[in-house]
Parts: structure tokens; sequence; C-alpha cells
């Protein structure tokens, strides 16, 4: 639980430096003259996630693609304390945008305000699964007995404030029903507790959890995505059940500083095109379980407030700051 905190701490960090620091004059040149002889320098990628994670290889996949496309070269880095001079970008993910909001206050830099979006990136489709001994064969049947039982049931996380924890608390808002929170150090050890029946349901991502699905250990009851998987194509999307606000919940995208030229964004936008439109991408993604999310620069920062909004007041009601 701690290693997973101080990593969550670490992308607060990685973002305050660019969110704080002041642009150079070779920027403000660059900006006067909008987009044209932009970039004439290598652009800056901020990945505050662990390196080798599945964020810092989409966020590799798009600055090799969107470099190629805008004639520039930009670095996908592991920084923490790099100068934010104008040609930086930030991989921003839900958990920058949105979860870190109500799990560290104060935030230092306000996700609404600080940024504008560049564009959208990925979404990682998360499942509800279930201990087999429980019985649960679907979402209805974990919903009757959590309704008839309350608190009986405990549900595993990959820790506090991970998003493992915060999809199954939404849903169990939406659901009327309550389960019991055990933080585990990582996703693994949620999942194997799962599987051990130490805990009885968990939120994982799907690859993560389809080996398991696959070998029978853990059953799936509801996939969180926009539509149903083919790999799962029997589980329902929790929008057909019903259940709303968990279309896109593990987004990602990229963001720049507010006040970026609008005809800067639109550049780097278009270039974008590129990371959605390379075959290499998209098989390297699909062996990830990790679905293309493209659409306008405007998308990034839409989608942000309409899940701070959604989720806002079921997130501050767990006060997660000051656990």
């Amino acid at each position: 639980m701690k290693k997973t905190f101080c990593i969550a701490k670490i992308m607060a960090s990685a973002l305050t430096v660019g969110v704080m620091a002041q642009a150079p004059a070779a920027f403000a040149q660059d900006a006067a003259a909008g987009s044209n002889g932009y970039p004439n320098r290598p652009i800056r990628l901020i990945v505050s996630q662990q390196a080798g994670g599945s964020s810092d290889t989409v966020a590799r996949l798009w600055a090799e693609h969107a470099g190629k496309a805008i004639g520039g070269s930009i670095a996908a880095q592991q920084a923490l304390a790099q100068p934010a001079d104008g040609y930086t970008l930030m991989f921003g993910g839900v958990s920058q945008m949105v979860l870190n909001k109500f799990t560290y206050k104060p935030l230092p830099y306000d996700p609404e305000k600080d940024f504008t979006g560049v564009g959208m990136l990925t979404t990682v489709p998360f499942v509800l699964v279930a201990n087999p001994e429980t019985g649960f064969k679907s979402l209805d049947d974990l919903a009757k007995y959590a309704k008839a039982h309350p608190d009986k049931l405990n549900f595993a996380s990959a820790g506090l404030g991970n998003s493992t924890q915060l999809a199954v608390e939404l849903l169990q808002k939406k659901l009327g029903i309550s389960m019991v929170h055990v933080p585990f150090k990582g996703e693994p050890d949620g999942v194997m507790a799962t599987i051990g029946g130490q805990t009885q349901v968990m939120g994982p991502v799907v690859g993560t959890a389809l080996p398991h699905i696959k070998a029978k250990k853990i059953v799936p009851l509801v996939v969180l995505a926009p539509k149903r998987l083919a790999e799962l194509p029997d589980v329902p999307a929790a929008n057909e059940l019903g259940v709303k606000d968990f279309d896109y919940m593990g987004w990602s995208g990229i963001v720049a500083k507010s006040g970026t030229p609008v005809a800067i964004i639109n550049k780097l936008n278009e270039a974008t095109k590129a990371f959605h439109n390379s075959p290499e991408v998209q098989e390297k993604l699909k062996t990830m379980m990790v679905i293309p999310m493209a659409g306008p620069a405007s998308q990034v920062m839409e989608v942000t407030k309409r899940d701070t909004a959604a989720w806002g007041p079921t997130l501050n009601s767990l006060n997660l700051s000051s656990k």
C-alpha cells in the first residue's frame, strides 16, 4: 500500500513542475508566430508513471508516431524535475486529471485550469470479478447478496486511492450496496487474494484479470468499458445493465500548459492521428488489452470535467485525503 501511495505522490509532483514554472523567451516567440516554425527544437513529454509500465509504453508510442508526423523530436522521459520551457507536454490520465484531486488535498495544481487538452490516446477497461466460491454469476447476483448482507463481502484493490478501489466504490454507490475495502500493495496481489478467498470481489483491469478468468480462477461479472469486449463476449458492459458513467474510466491523453496557442494544440492533435492510424500501435495496444480512444483536443478537458462531476460526490464522501 505504501508503494502505491508514493507513486501517486510522484505523479502530482511531476505535474506541478510543469504547471508552475515559467516558459522561456524562445517559446514566447513561437507563441507569437502561432504554429509557424513549431517545433524548432525537441519537445519533452513528461511521463510520471514508472518506466516500463503500460502508461510509459503508450506515451512512447505516441511520442514516436506523433514526432514523425509533426516533423520534430519528442522525448518520452521519466521526469520529476524538468523545466517547463513551453516545449513540455504531459501524459495526463484519469489519475492526474481527476482522481488525484480527491486523493491528495490540497493538490498543488488545478487540472481544469492549469492544463489544456492535446488529444485522447486510450482507455483501459476494468472488469468486476468474484471468487468462484461466492456462487456469483452476474452483477445482479452480487447486488442481491450485498444488499441482504451489508459489509459481509470484502473487495480487494491495488492500494488506497487506486483506480481499482475507486471503480468498485463508485459501482457500490450506483448499486446501493456496501462492501469492506481491503487494500493490497499492487494489483496482482489483490487478484491473488480474490482467487484465494481472502477477498471475494475485485475490479482489476482486464489485462491483469483475463488469464485468471480463462483459467476459471475468478468469475467475470461485468466489464467497465464502452461495450462488450471480444475477449469476454458473454460478459455485459455496465451500461447494458443500466449502470452509467463507466464507459471510459481508465482513460489517458496528452495535455499541455494552459495558454498554449490554439494553432500549436491543433498541430499536435493532428499529429496524434499518426498514433491512432498506425497498424503497429493498434497491434501493440491490442496485446496490452488497451482500447484506442481518438478525439479532438477539447475532448480531454470535456472528459475531465465530466468525470469530476460524475464521480466527485462519491470520491469526496470517501475522505481519501485523510486516510
